[in-house]
């Protein structure tokens, strides 16, 4: 049976009091939009009345545009400012989960040497922080594993894990979250939950997409036990996902 986190959708004071009252996690996403911090540093004391009495609280890193892997030393640059911006405010917030996305493009460089750079920026992003962070990368655009699991076996350490997003896999790849799952196993630490119907990413709640999600929880179960579960599905769908959840056997 699975803890879950309920991610807030940048609507921290209503996700915050449902977690509260049923006992979830929260996964923090507003400050996936550096300005937020950047702009309104003391937003930071709001947001620790928010989560406090919260277990569990993760926080999703700026994302947009971000390229680690880059050729260019400028936009790898811009890059870890970024990562270390999320560092920076999960520490204030006494936050040891962040989720950032993997940043690679099809199409535009070749993945081995694209991984390669990612790895190095990942080992110099890490280096002197405190290794009580746990780090979940996640797929995006990706057709296929591949790169995901290369980055993470190059940076080959505990703390730094996949957050495998189901409908990412589902509507931006060629190979089904099944095979996701398969190929990426244990490395897996962090899931994005939500449903689509593969044509793009709709964070629908759980069978409202044609997702085989049963298949695909039970295949998590098997192969990457220890992960988190956060469900990302739109608010108004969460709590029927949780109980499409317990009606399955999958949490109670």
């Amino acid at each position: 049976m699975k803890n879950l986190i309920l991610c807030d959708d940048c609507e921290v004071k209503k996700v915050s009091a449902v977690c509260r009252q049923f006992g979830y996690g929260i996964e923090i996403q507003a400050f996936h939009k550096p300005s937020l911090y950047e702009e309104t540093p003391e937003i930071i004391n709001d947001y620790k009345k928010y989560i406090d009495k919260i277990e569990f609280v993760s926080m999703h890193a700026p994302f947009a545009d971000l390229n680690p892997g880059s050729s260019d030393p400028m936009l790898r640059e811009v890059a870890r400012k970024r990562f270390e911006l999320a560092y920076e405010i999960a520490t204030k917030l006494s936050i040891s989960h962040i989720v950032f996305h993997i940043g690679y493009v099809p199409g535009t460089g070749i993945p081995k040497n694209w991984s390669g750079r990612c790895v190095n920026f990942w080992n110099e992003f890490l280096e002197g922080k405190s290794e009580k962070m746990n780090y979940y990368i996640e797929n995006m655009l990706e057709k296929s594993p591949e790169i995901l699991f290369d980055v993470i076996e190059g940076i080959d350490r505990p703390n730094v894990k996949v957050c495998l997003d189901i409908g990412h896999a589902h509507c931006n790849s060629t190979t089904s979250a099944a095979d996701w799952i398969k190929y990426l196993k244990d490395k897996i630490g962090y899931v994005h939950m939500h449903d689509n119907h593969g044509e793009k990413d709709e964070h629908l709640g759980f069978g409202q997409g044609n997702i085989p999600l049963v298949e695909v929880f039970n295949l998590l179960i098997k192969y990457a036990p220890e992960a988190i579960w956060a469900l990302e599905c739109k608010i108004d769908s969460q709590l029927d996902s949780v109980e499409f959840l317990k009606k399955n056997n999958f949490c109670i």
